[in-house]
């Protein structure tokens, strides 16, 4: 499956969901309508879709979406950090692209807006469910619980059009130091501005 294939189901599920009143739906919403529209795939797309997804959420493998992160929850893990790259996604393809270019630029968003000011719920953004959409999706296509596993080792993935991340983007360190956090004022300023609780070091 091509990157503009991917964004284009991805994009579909947020406007399943999308409110009349213009309201941001959670990463949990969309991964479920995106879950559903999957499901209406042949087995073999599915698994596609699923790899394409690594490919495209190992570009917000950053330091400055991990601290991101951080700022938004006050805490982060391995798992956690995984639901939040899934978020990203959800935000859809142009705010995905911003927030890989420049992670501070997760301040202008309205989504990450409404949770500073405590108008959407603070893991809004986590979206496992965006993560394993293709697994729910193929389920359905079959009785075996391991079926969409043994899938994923029989159809090996195949380069995409243009979502590998770079080397640069490449992060093979952790965030939670000392040093991560003098970063953050300096690397997420604007970001830091909607929880300055972060700065005094409260979660």
């Amino acid at each position: 499956m091509q990157v503009n294939e991917f964004w284009s189901l991805v994009e579909r599920a947020r406007e399943d969901v999308l409110g009349d009143g213009g309201d941001w739906p959670s990463g949990s919403v969309i991964g479920r309508a995106l879950a559903a529209r999957l499901a209406q795939l042949p087995a073999e797309r599915i698994v596609e879709f699923y790899h394409c997804y690594e490919r495209v959420a190992a570009r917000a493998h950053q330091w400055g979406l991990c601290a991101a992160a951080f700022v938004i929850w006050g805490y982060i893990s391995d798992d956690t950090f995984s639901d939040f790259k899934a978020g990203l996604v959800g935000l859809g393809r142009k705010a995905f692209e911003q927030a890989v270019a420049d992670a501070d630029a997760l301040a202008e968003h309205p989504m990450v807006q409404a949770i500073a000011a405590g108008h959407a719920d603070r893991f809004a953004l986590a979206a496992g469910e965006i993560q394993f959409a293709a697994s729910s999706a193929f389920e359905q296509h079959s009785d075996d619980a391991d079926g969409f596993w043994e899938a994923l080792e029989a159809q090996p993935d195949e380069p995409g059009d243009g979502e590998e991340p770079s080397a640069e983007d490449q992060w093979s360190g952790w965030f939670g130091s000392a040093d991560d956090a003098a970063q953050i004022p300096l690397r997420l300023p604007r970001l830091l501005a909607l929880f300055p609780e972060r700065g005094r070091g409260e979660r």
